[in-house]
C-alpha cells in the first residue's frame, strides 16, 4: 500500500513540473512582464542658475604661448624672460671669464594652420623689467624695428617641432647683455605671414618653453687648455599680451578665452530618472551666439566635468566620469567655425543618478593642454536666452526599471 502511495506522488511530481527541452521557459511567476522601452526626454537646465566664471589659468600660467597677427581681430604676442647668465666659470677655485662663440635660441612650435605658407617669426628685445602685471600697451613701444633682432622663416614642412636660429660674428651684437641687465635676456615675440593667422608655442608650464644657449670658449692659462662650455638657459617666466577685450555679456556662457573661463550648468533631473532609469544616451546640445572663432586646422577640446560639489566658481570637479571612475570626462573636438556643439554625456549623467550626494550640475572647460591657451573661444547662448530653441538643452534616451510581475 505505502509503495502505490509514493508511485502515485511520484507521477503527479511529473505532471506538475516537467522540464520542456524544445519548447521555449514558461515560467509567469518568475519572468518579467512586458518588454523594455527606451524613452527620449529633453532636459533643459535650471532657468537663471547657469552661469560663466573667469579667471581660471592666467595666461604666464598656460601650457602654451599664443602669437597672432590679428586672428579673431587683434594681435597676440608672447614675451619671455631667460634666468641670469653669469659672466664667469669657477674652474679649479677660480672664477674665469669666458669668450663667446655663438648663442641660439629654441622655441617649439606646438600648432599652426598648416595650410598657410609663408609664416615668419619675428624676435625682439624686450625690457627685462616684464612681468605678469605687463600689458599689452605697456610692451607696445618695444616692438619697434629697432629692437627686432632676427626674423626667422618657418619652413611650409614644418608642422610642429622645434624651431632653432643661431647668432654668431657680427649677429652677436644684437643679443649683447649689457651689464646694467645683470646677465638677463627678455624677448617678444610676433609673427608675419601673408594672411592673418596665428601659432601656438610651447611654454615653460609645460616644460616645452623657449631655450637660450651660449656657446662659449673658456681659456685657462695654467694649463695652456682652451675649454668649451654650453650654457643652456630656461625661462622661468613667459606669458603672452593681448589688448583689452570687451567684457563679456554676463547674459551668455563664455569658455576659453584668457584668463580662462568655465560655465557651470546646473540640472533638474526628474526622479523617474534620477531614482530608477538606465541611462542609455545622453547629449548636451550647445548652441553658440556665433561661429565659434579659432586657428584653422587646429581644433579645440571642450570637456565637460562633474561637479562634486555645488561651490559656484570654487566647485571642484571630477578628473573622471562614470559611477566607476574610470571614464575620461566627456568632450567634443571643436573645429573653428563650428555653428552647433553636441557633447555625449551619458557617463557624467551617470554620476547624478541614485544614490549619490554629488549635484546635477556640469563644468564647460578646456581640456587643461589647451585652457587659456586655444585661439578658439566659443560663446553660446543660456537659459535666459528669449528663444527657447537656442537655449543649452540634455536630450537623455534611458530605459526605465524592469517591470516584474508579482508571483
Amino acid at each position: 500500500m505505502r509503495r502505490r502511495y509514493y508511485a502515485l506522488l511520484a507521477a503527479l511530481a511529473s505532471l506538475g513540473c516537467q522540464e520542456k527541452l524544445t519548447a521555449p521557459a514558461d515560467c509567469p511567476a518568475l519572468c518579467p512582464g512586458g518588454s523594455s522601452e527606451v524613452f527620449d526626454e529633453v532636459i533643459s537646465p535650471i532657468i537663471g542658475a547657469d552661469s560663466s566664471f573667469r579667471g581660471y589659468v592666467q595666461p604666464a600660467s598656460a601650457a602654451a604661448l599664443l602669437v597672432s597677427n590679428g586672428l579673431g581681430g587683434f594681435e597676440t604676442r608672447a614675451i619671455m624672460r631667460f634666468s641670469r647668465r653669469t659672466d664667469t666659470v669657477t674652474v679649479r677655485d677660480t672664477a674665469r671669464t669666458y669668450t663667446i662663440d655663438s648663442v641660439a635660441f629654441g622655441l617649439n612650435l606646438v600648432a599652426r594652420d598648416t595650410t598657410l605658407p609663408g609664416l615668419k617669426i619675428l624676435l625682439y628685445r624686450l625690457p627685462i623689467s616684464i612681468d605678469t602685471t605687463t600689458t599689452y600697451a605697456a610692451i607696445d613701444p618695444a616692438f619697434v624695428p629697432g629692437n627686432l633682432i632676427r626674423t626667422i622663416d618657418v619652413p611650409d614642412t614644418l608642422k610642429r617641432g622645434a624651431i632653432r636660429t643661431v647668432f654668431s660674428g657680427a649677429g652677436l651684437d644684437s643679443v649683447l647683455i649689457p651689464p646694467a641687465d645683470t646677465g638677463v635676456l627678455a624677448l617678444g615675440i610676433r609673427i608675419d605671414s601673408p594672411d592673418t593667422t596665428g601659432i601656438r608655442l610651447g611654454s615653460s608650464a609645460s616644460g616645452t618653453g623657449g631655450v637660450f644657449v651660449t656657446y662659449a670658449t673658456l681659456n685657462v692659462p695654467d694649463t695652456g687648455t682652451a675649454k668649451l662650455r654650453t650654457f643652456s638657459l630656461a625661462a622661468p617666466f613667459n606669458s603672452f599680451v593681448t589688448p583689452p577685450q570687451p567684457v563679456p555679456d554676463t547674459t551668455l556662457l563664455v569658455v576659453g578665452g584668457e584668463p580662462s573661463s568655465r560655465a557651470l550648468l546646473r540640472f533638474d533631473l526628474p526622479p523617474h530618472i534620477r531614482d530608477s532609469a538606465t541611462i542609455i544616451r545622453a547629449t548636451l546640445e550647445l548652441t553658440p551666439v556665433a561661429p565659434i572663432p579659432g586657428l584653422r586646422t587646429d581644433p579645440a577640446r571642450l570637456q565637460g566635468r562633474a561637479v562634486t560639489a555645488d561651490l559656484g566658481a570654487k566647485s571642484p570637479v571630477s578628473a573622471t566620469a562614470g559611477r566607476s571612475g574610470l571614464f575620461p570626462p566627456p568632450a567634443d573636438t571643436i573645429e573653428a567655425g563650428a555653428t552647433t556643439v553636441n557633447l555625449e554625456a551619458v557617463r557624467l549623467v551617470e554620476t547624478w543618478l541614485t544614490p549619490t550626494t554629488r549635484p546635477s550640475a556640469l563644468m564647460l572647460a578646456f581640456a587643461p593642454d589647451i585652457e587659456a591657451a586655444s585661439f578658439s573661444r566659443p560663446v553660446f547662448y543660456s537659459t535666459r536666452a528669449a528663444d527657447p530653441a537656442v537655449r543649452p538643452r540634455l536630450h537623455i534616451s534611458y530605459l526605465r526599471a524592469f517591470p516584474f510581475e508579482n508571483p
